[in-house]
This record gives C-alpha cells, structure tokens and sequence, in this order.
C-alpha cells in the first residue's frame, strides 16, 4: 500500500511540474520581485533533522523517477573528490545540478514549487537540501562577497524601481567572467553583488564556467537598469545592476519536523478523498 501511495504522490508531483513549466514557457516578459511561490528553505537550525528525512524517506522516493535516478548514478561515478567540508553527497548534488540535463526542470520547481513543497508533493527535497548546505558550507571558508555575471536569452521587466528588494527565486547560475556569462544569452543580463553564493568552480562538471551559485533566499536591491538605447555599448540589451541585501526565507524548516507516518497519513487521506471525488464525477 506504502508502495501505492508513494507512486501516486510522484505522478502528482510530475504533473505538477508539466504545469509549472508550461506556465513558465507562456510567460513572455519575467518580473522582477520577491518570487514569493519559490521554494526557498535554508534549513537553519534544522539541518540535521532534514537530513535524516533526506537520508531516510525523501531520497529513496525520488529514486523511483528514471531521469534523476540515472543523473544522480552519473553523479556519483564523476563527481569531484569533496573537499572543504563537503560530503560525498554534497559534491554529487552540485554535479547533477551543473549537467544540463537536470537543473532546468529542477529551477522550474524550485521557482513555482512552495505548495508542494509544504504538501510534501515536491520531487526535489534530497537535491535541493544537499545543494543548499554545500552553498553554506562552501561559504564559511569563500567568506567575501563576489561579482558576477548571468547572462539569459529572457526579456524581463524594466520597470522596476531602484531600490527595489528583489529575488530570483531559484538556484541561480552566474559567473565571475563576463565573457562567460555572455554565452548563455545577451537579450537581459546582470551584474551581481552576491554575498550568498558560492563559487562551485572546484566541483562543477564545467569548470571553465567560473560559476558562482546564488541560493533561492538571498534577496537583491535594484540599484540600476541600462539599456542599449542610452548606451549603445552595452554588453546586453539590458543590464540589471543587483546589490547584496539579505536573506529571506519563508519556508524555513518546513518539513524538517514532520514525521514521516503522519505525512503518509495525511496523503493517503488526501488520494482517498481525490479517488471518491473521482468516483462520484
């Protein structure tokens, strides 16, 4: 029955994914806020419940999906040596989260994925929470901020105010050369004062990308917007300029008190009460 019960929770999960994504691919012009659906755990004070769920329920589930099962198996054959305090799984979580083929559908979850997450319907909790904690820890040792750069093929909102307290609301990629950045895109761009992310050059499975990752809870002020019209020279269309502000994190710790029996319950419930519904249409 567990078995049951644990399938029809990942077929609801991936729909909710096909959904997210194709809302995400409709939108045409990407805004500039707080992205208040993102799920943006930083597991303060909760790191070691988290990752005995992890470790005990979460992982073995998301398993079952093929995709993450073979990127994770990947992973874990080339992943670098971890070093700084990481953790074998540490160090395979940044490989799969750097091999292309996995952190587009992951940051499509991660920017839309808040109820689910609480719902305990995200497909992500082991990678997301491994991602997380490497950022952390790679950080005790990179204590200064950096300067980066993230360029994107996307066109997002140039009416935002300086001063505006804003998030990206997902794992976001960027680089310490510009050049670098320049190669993923040049319609919007920005130029990034990060003093949250962490530089995965050393565990990345792309090295030469010189690639900080910002976490889903760091916020930024809009400290200035250029475009081409004004400034012809302009590395992209338009250039956000982005300063460091704070963290901000709603889902704090969200599931890492839960008990595993009681979220089965919970669920078990929640499919009996969608099969009746069904059943009665």
């Amino acid at each position: 029955m567990l078995l049951v019960i644990e399938a029809l929770i990942l077929i609801s999960a991936a729909l909710g994914q096909d959904n997210r994504t194709a809302d995400t691919d409709e939108r045409q012009i990407i805004p500039l806020d707080m992205a208040e659906n993102s799920v943006d755990d930083k597991f303060y004070w909760c790191t070691k419940k988290m990752e005995y769920r992890v470790q005990t329920e979460f992982l073995r589930k998301e398993l079952l999906n093929t995709d993450f099962a073979k990127a994770w198996e990947t992973a874990e054959q080339k992943h670098k040596t971890p070093e700084d305090n990481l953790s074998k799984n540490h160090s395979v979580a940044i490989y799969v989260y750097t091999d292309t083929k996995t952190y587009t559908t992951f940051n499509d979850a991660v920017r839309n994925g808040k109820q689910n997450y609480k719902d305990e319907t995200y497909a992500w909790y082991s990678l997301h929470f491994w991602l997380t904690e490497a950022i952390q820890i790679l950080k005790k040792k990179q204590t200064k901020c950096f300067n980066t750069y993230r360029g994107t093929k996307d066109e997002y909102d140039k009416n935002v105010k300086k001063g505006k307290e804003i998030r990206f609301g997902s794992f976001t990629s960027s680089s310490l050369d510009r050049e670098k950045a320049a190669d993923f895109g040049s319609k919007t761009c920005f130029e990034i004062r990060t003093c949250q992310g962490a530089d995965l050059t050393k565990y990345s499975k792309f090295c030469d990308e010189k690639e900080v990752l910002i976490p889903p809870y760091e916020t930024f002020k809009v400290t200035a917007v250029k475009t081409r019209t004004d400034q012809k020279d302009l590395w992209c269309e338009t250039v956000f300029t982005l300063k460091n502000y704070k963290k901000r994190s709603f889902l704090n710790c969200a599931v890492a008190h839960n008990s595993g029996n009681q979220v089965v319950f919970l669920n078990a419930l929640l499919i009996l009460t969608l099969l009746c519904y069904v059943l009665n249409y």
